[in-house]
């Protein structure tokens, strides 16, 4: 149905959707009625996400992405029939979708390009921004703004704690280093992963990350306490405008929570605004106890992450992204069974 420069312009765009540490876990095959969403298993992360969690959301969001950039073409998908997962290979076949006749433009489409994570300090907002902001989240059922000093402190602390509770495990460590791109001589920079321009890092806090990141320079700040400090983000959070809870049913899919969180953060987008996640957060069970108390977020719902909002204090860099030919699987490499 589309010519090879139509399929890569179409995962160009695609390959926008955010996903956990910039892993890019989603590949695509296109098929004369639709399309097959599959999973780069070379891509999950055994320490930070070992039940998939986070990787199914990321993957949720591609699939998103795939509806907003076929909206420009007038092409819409059916609801996704996702398959099962035989085990083998390096791919899985996570869902099929068809082609369906698309109403319009999707309004969240022209935003895609905009949306950006700035991990650094922001730069103060007008009142409109954040009158702005309410307003958009007001009408969802699924996100709770958190505004004012004493409460996005309190979310600093939080944050603080809770990706403590992350970083102190090695295993963890050693994997986050791997996605870690603090030089632009990495061939990687480019590619996937945390760019120490994305982490918002000074030259000066780029080489001595180098150095004092590495696990084993690491372990040794652990043992004399002063680790902790490093990897400290209290300052910039609290210069965030606000905070943003973002919980769903506790029986949906992180696929389709995934899906939420993208069209979530292309609003926020649309605002003129930025963010960045919290996800250790949701991730932690004291993080996301405490954050469902303080947001008062109802029974039967779940902390899927915690954004902090603000505006971008100048001109952000692109994240890195797989070039589209990488996304594309180019013949029928697994057969679609669907889940029973």
């Amino acid at each position: 149905m589309f010519t090879r420069d139509e399929q890569m312009a179409i995962l160009a765009e695609v390959s926008r959707a955010p996903s956990v540490h910039n892993v890019q876990p989603a590949r695509w095959r296109f098929e004369n009625d639709g399309v097959t969403l599959l999973q780069d298993r070379s891509r999950r992360l055994p320490a930070g996400d070992p039940t998939g969690r986070d990787v199914e959301a990321s993957l949720g969001a591609s699939f998103e992405g795939m509806v907003l950039a076929l909206s420009r073409l007038g092409l819409g998908l059916s609801e996704p029939l996702h398959v099962a997962d035989d085990g083998r290979g390096e791919l899985r076949s996570v869902c099929a979708a068809r082609f369906v006749p698309g109403e319009s433009v999707d309004p969240l489409a022209e935003h895609v390009a905009r949306r950006r994570s700035w991990r650094g300090a922001f730069a103060p907002v007008e009142a409109f921004d954040l009158v702005s902001l309410e307003a958009t989240l007001n009408v969802r059922e699924d996100a709770r703004l958190l505004i004012g000093k004493d409460l996005i402190a309190r979310v600093a602390k939080l944050n603080d704690d809770c990706s403590w509770e992350f970083m102190r495990d090695p295993s963890y460590h050693a994997e986050l280093c791997e996605w870690m791109r603090l030089s632009r001589a990495d061939p990687r920079w480019n590619l996937d992963g945390l760019s120490a321009e994305c982490l918002a890092m000074s030259a000066i806090e780029r080489r001595a990350a180098s150095l004092l990141f590495r696990p084993a320079a690491f372990g040794v700040l652990k043992t004399i306490g002063l680790a902790r400090a490093l990897v400290a983000e209290s300052a910039r959070v609290k210069s965030a405008a606000a905070a943003i809870a973002f919980h769903r049913d506790d029986d949906e899919s992180p696929f389709d929570s995934g899906r939420a969180f993208y069209r979530l953060w292309l609003e926020i987008t649309a605002t003129g605004l930025v963010a960045c996640p919290m996800s250790s957060i949701a991730d932690s069970a004291l993080g996301s106890t405490e954050m469902r108390a303080h947001c008062r977020i109802p029974s039967g719902r779940r902390v899927v992450n915690v954004l902090r909002v603000g505006r971008a204090p100048t001109k952000l860099p692109k994240s890195a992204r797989l070039p589209a030919s990488e996304l594309l699987i180019e013949s029928s490499v697994v057969d679609l069974e669907p889940v029973p």
